[in-house]
Formats: C-alpha cells, sequence, structure tokens
C-alpha cells in the first residue's frame, strides 16, 4: 500500500453549514496514489489525528479533498483552517472499494458517508459507468453536496427525514423505493458509507435484493497504519472455523463485503 506524509496546503476551506466544511489541500503525491474509499489521517491541535474519508483526488492539480462534521475539538480546530496553512497528511489509508467488473454502481451515503461516495461517483463519471446516487439527510437545511452530484450526471435520489427533498424518508427506505422500480442490470453493485445502523439496513436490503454490497466501516482510530488495533473490527470467520474475527479497520478496511461484517454489538 502506497502511503506518505506530507505537509499539505490549504488551498480552500468551504462552509457548507455550521457543522460542515470541505477542506481543499495540496497533497500531489496523495492525489496520485488515492482510490475511492480510502480515507488520510490528519494531524490537528490534539495528539491523535483525526481519520478522514478522500471525497476527491486529482491527480493532474495535485489536490485532494476531505468533508468534514465537527464532533469535538479536534473536527473544529481542522475545520477552522485558513487558505495558506500547512496540515500534517497521512495517506492514502485503507482498502478502497472493489470496482472491477461492475456496469452499474448504486452508492448509498448517509450525513458525513456521502463525502467519499462523491469519490467512487465521479469515478463513475470518468469511466462511463452508469451509475445512482441515493443520499440521506436529516432535512434539506442540512444536506450537502447535491449541485456536487447532480453536475456528475448520475442520477439522484435525495431523501429527508424531514420530507423537504425527493423522498420523504430516510437513506434505507430511498434505496428500498428505487429498487422496487429499478430494472434488473448484471454488475449492479451497491456501495455504501455512513451510520452503521444506516449500513446495516442498507446490507440487509441488497441481500434480500441479491445484489453484492461493500459496506465503508467508520472506527474509532489512532495509528491509522494498522499497528495500534484501536479500529478492530468485528468479521465472520466460519470459513475458518469460528464464529467471528477480529480485522483493523484502517489497513483490511475501512471497506468490506457486507455479508462478512459482523453487525451485533
Amino acid at each position: 500500500m502506497q502511503q506518505i506524509e506530507c505537509q499539505a496546503v490549504v488551498l480552500e476551506n468551504q462552509r457548507l453549514n455550521e457543522q460542515t466544511s470541505i477542506l481543499t489541500l495540496l497533497a500531489p503525491v496523495v492525489a496520485t496514489a488515492a482510490r475511492p474509499g480510502q480515507f488520510v489521517n490528519i494531524s490537528c491541535n490534539h495528539l491523535l489525528r483525526r481519520p478522514l474519508g478522500i471525497m476527491d483526488a486529482d491527480p493532474s492539480t495535485g489536490q485532494i479533498k476531505v468533508g468534514i462534521r465537527i464532533v469535538g475539538d479536534g473536527t473544529a480546530w481542522l475545520a477552522s483552517r485558513q487558505t495558506g496553512e500547512l496540515i500534517s497528511v497521512l495517506g492514502p489509508l485503507g482498502h478502497g472499494f472493489e470496482l472491477s467488473k461492475i456496469s452499474r454502481v448504486i452508492t448509498v451515503g448517509g450525513g458525513t458517508g456521502v463525502f467519499p461516495l462523491y469519490f467512487v461517483q465521479k469515478w463513475c463519471y470518468a469511466q462511463g459507468v452508469e451509475s445512482i446516487a441515493v443520499c440521506g439527510y436529516r432535512s434539506k437545511s442540512e444536506s450537502f453536496l447535491t449541485d456536487e452530484y447532480a453536475v456528475l450526471s448520475c442520477q439522484t435520489l435525495f431523501a429527508s427525514d424531514s420530507g423537504d427533498m425527493d423522498f420523504a424518508g430516510n437513506a434505507g427506505q430511498a434505496l428500498q423505493s428505487l429498487l422496487t422500480d429499478l430494472p434488473p442490470q448484471a454488475g449492479t453493485v451497491i456501495l455504501t458509507c455512513g451510520p452503521k445502523i444506516m449500513m446495516q439496513k442498507i446490507a440487509e436490503i441488497a441481500r434480500n435484493s441479491q445484489l453484492p454490497c461493500q459496506v465503508s466501516l467508520e472506527e474509532r482510530m489512532a495509528c491509522g497504519i494498522g499497528i495500534c488495533l484501536v479500529c478492530a473490527c468485528k468479521i465472520k470467520a466460519e470459513a475458518a472455523g469460528d464464529s467471528i474475527t477480529h480485522l483493523r479497520c484502517c489497513v483490511e478496511g475501512p471497506v468490506f463485503p457486507a455479508e462478512v461484517v459482523e453487525w451485533s454489538i
């Protein structure tokens, strides 16, 4: 796995709402190596770095983008960075989405999971792969990236709990509605990122629809390179004669086939 620590220059800090920002960073080596589903570990004003899914990577400009939702002091510090500042970036890290031998991609994102799935949709656009984006939000006022997704010319279905967007309900309900009328097509895959309870529901819907599904797990991390084992997640291990095993989300993941994930707490 190619990875590097670099001092990235902040090129832009785009505030989307009170809790969410997008940082555009100049990190040419990371931008060249990054693949959809991978992440970077970024230093902040606290001891531990913060893992953030890569929203976009452009090798031609050397730029990457990450979406930040403020949940504590570390992410608040990152979301307040100004143009021209330097921050330490380690990446790209992790095992991303498997995108070979597919003909149609359905991404299902909730919350900050919408960010890394944009990278998938951009890849689909560049490769000419048919794609559909399902994005779930609490309300239209808290939504983001809707215009960016639309620019990629993918079919979009924006859902909100408050009922003020395309679909009234959550992302899982929106996906179920979509699949009801979607013509079957060989090579279709569902890729999802977001809250664990949402991804568990998406995995269930995919299984019932006999569609392969990949999930991008979000676990607490420290080193991001497989040494500390903080991010170990439960994976089914029937083939090895055990009920479960533990794999590192930062190395073997964050993306796993949905059927191997042990969802129970």
